[in-house]
């Protein structure tokens, strides 16, 4: 990875990935990097820039994101982007 596609916060990611998986769903790295980029706000064009690739690249990234954990639509998206920003994933990752 170069300095620029490096994420923010890296304990912020794991614990994303340790809640994801607790909750049986497995994401690729990229769409990782693209959920964490989402949570904290980041436009496609920001989270283009910081991965490195191209915002249909991003969109995709989103889609995928978006079947995976069942979500309805682009909607459903950021509804699940409020709730974990507001809510947050680390409060939950401790429990069994």
């Amino acid at each position: 990875m170069t300095a620029k596609q490096q994420p923010e916060n890296f304990e912020e990611l794991d614990a994303l990935e340790i809640f994801l998986l607790r909750n049986n769903t497995r994401l690729t790295h990229q769409e990782l990097l693209v959920l964490g980029a989402a949570i904290n706000g980041k436009t496609n064009a920001e989270i283009s820039e910081e991965i490195c690739r191209s915002i249909a690249t991003v969109k995709t990234h989103k889609n995928h994101i978006i079947r995976k954990l069942g979500l309805n639509g682009k909607d459903g998206f950021r509804r699940y982007l409020l709730k974990m920003a507001h809510i947050g994933f680390k409060e939950k990752k401790n429990q069994p």
